[in-house]
């Protein structure tokens, strides 16, 4: 009989109404993806020629000019960022991550943020430009200098009313020959931003695979410019002296991102969205039949953990309800199933992202039991 490691473990599943959060595990993994790892695991392969193969493969795929397989996003800043800071010379590579002499990385202060510590770990030294209230160009054309590296731009603060723009980034970054680095890890959908990020202008763009491609959760994508995907690729395993040597993207992860890719180009969006569109409504009629609850639309103004296409219910709680919304997310959490959402100002937030229809309505019917039950 086959073993439970979730018993092993002691570790429960739960309904996941929050998004494609790696505290959460990222994804689900489609049988087509898992057969794809499966095929890798018990066999021994050149990994060097399968990253230059699989790069070559995805980046025809999307149309762009390169493209390397990462283990994760994190780990594909690690190798953007020393790619443009040493490029493929093996002695700058080996003495990372002591900072060489081009090691500035321009970052606006509005995009600073938890993921930012891998340009770091590479040994860049961050540059901030910026307030919390503007970043005017100035400030980008006059942080430049021969010691810049790069600029680092985080797609998910592009909304940011204290941002510049992608678009005047790159036009201001590449009069002075810096590259520009785009991290995008949970921005799909659209899938169109796997290239259009890179049509743009930007210089190599990073997208997480355990999120909406729904690829291995240690698994993630670098594209762009030939000359720095190629050295990216130099900074990682199977190579001995490479600052992200630790960070290894599996002949497993290999195979199985590219299935998902695959599988994620082939897929009709708008089916996707309409999808989604069902299970919100399943449960906005649900919590409005519930006495005492208000179910709204929420759509995001500002960086959410993913793009606003995705839609979101935000459910308040009326004065007469003797119940917090922090007991009833505690509630959601430990009864069973259990059901995880976000607190977002006085309302729980529910994101359909990650949801199918029968765990909506498993939603609706313990929201329904919490409030029946006279807590």
């Amino acid at each position: 009989m086959e073993k439970n490691y979730f018993e092993l473990f002691g570790v429960n599943k739960v309904i996941n109404a929050k998004g494609t959060f790696t505290t959460l595990g990222g994804s689900r993994m489609s049988p087509r993806t898992v057969e794809a790892m499966a095929q890798a695991a018990d066999c021994f392969m050149d990994l060097s020629y399968l990253h230059k193969k699989s790069g070559e493969y995805v980046a025809k795929l999307l149309g762009v000019e390169a493209a390397t397989i990462t283990a994760g996003a994190a780990a594909g800043i690690v190798q953007a960022i020393a790619a443009c800071m040493v490029g493929s010379d093996p002695y700058q590579i080996s003495l990372l991550p002591a900072p060489p002499e081009k090691n500035q990385v321009i970052i606006q202060r509005s995009h600073r943020c938890p993921f930012d510590r891998s340009v770091q770990i590479a040994g860049g030294n961050l540059v901030e430009i910026g307030n919390l209230l503007d970043t005017p160009e100035f400030e980008l054309h006059g942080a430049m200098n021969e010691h810049v590296a790069a600029v680092i731009h985080f797609s998910q603060s592009d909304m940011l009313r204290a941002s510049l723009s992608l678009e005047k980034t790159i036009k201001i970054a590449h009069q002075y020959d810096v590259p520009v680095i785009v991290d995008a890890a949970a921005e799909l959908p659209p899938k169109s931003n796997l290239w259009e990020l890179y049509q743009k202008g930007a210089d190599l763009v990073i997208f997480s695979g355990g999120k909406d491609l729904r690829g291995p959760g240690a698994s993630g994508l670098l594209l762009g410019r030939q000359d720095l995907v190629d050295a990216a690729e130099l900074h990682t395993a199977p190579h001995e002296y490479a600052v992200a040597r630790p960070m290894k993207a599996s002949k497993e992860a290999i195979f199985g991102l590219v299935s998902a890719l695959e599988q994620f180009l082939e897929e009709d969006e708008e089916a996707r969205f309409k999808e989604w569109e069902e299970i919100y409504q399943c449960l906005y009629s649900g919590f409005s039949k519930i006495d005492g609850l208000n179910p709204n639309r929420f759509i995001p103004d500002q960086p959410e953990a993913q793009p606003p296409c995705q839609p979101r219910l935000l459910l308040d709680l009326e004065e007469k309800i003797p119940m917090s919304i922090d007991e009833l997310i505690q509630e959601l959490k430990v009864g069973t199933p259990s059901i995880v959402v976000t607190k977002k100002g006085n309302g729980a937030l529910f994101n359909t992202h990650t949801l199918n229809r029968l765990e909506a309505e498993a939603i609706v019917k313990r929201v329904g039991e919490i409030f029946s039950s006279g807590l």
